[in-house]
C-alpha cells in the first residue's frame, strides 16, 4: 500500500511540474507575442511619421530654387575654379545643415538652446 501511495505522489507531482512547465512555456510565448506587438507599433508610428514627412516634402515648390541652377553655368571658369578651391558648395552645405538642425531643436518643448 505505501508503494502504491508513493506512486500516486510521484504521478500527482509529474502532473503538477508538467502543468508548470505548461505555464512557463505559455508566458514565454505571450510576452514573446507582447514585445512583438510593441517593437510593430513603434514601426509602425515610425512609418507612420516619415509618410508624413514625405507628403510635406512633396507639397513643398522648390522651383525657386532650380530656377537659378542655369545661372552658375554662365559663370567663367575661373570663378568656379577659385569657389570649388574655397569649398564653398561643401560649407553652404554645413551652413544650411546646421540652421536645419536648430530649427529642428527649436521644436523639441523646454529647450531653448541660446534664443
Amino acid at each position: 500500500m505505501g508503494a502504491a501511495i508513493s506512486q500516486g505522489f510521484t504521478f500527482l507531482l509529474a502532473k503538477v511540474v508538467a502543468l508548470a512547465r505548461w505555464f512557463g512555456e505559455l508566458f514565454v510565448k505571450v510576452f514573446e507575442a507582447l514585445w512583438h506587438m510593441v517593437t510593430d507599433l513603434v514601426c509602425w508610428a515610425f512609418d507612420g511619421f516619415l509618410g508624413i514627412a514625405v507628403s510635406a516634402l512633396g507639397v513643398l515648390d522648390f522651383s525657386a530654387f532650380t530656377q537659378y541652377l542655369g545661372l552658375w553655368a554662365s559663370l567663367p571658369g575661373g570663378v568656379i575654379e577659385v569657389l570649388e578651391a574655397i569649398a564653398l558648395a561643401q560649407a553652404v552645405g554645413i551652413v544650411i545643415a546646421a540652421i536645419g538642425i536648430r530649427l529642428v531643436l527649436q521644436l523639441i518643448p523646454f529647450t531653448r538652446l541660446g534664443s
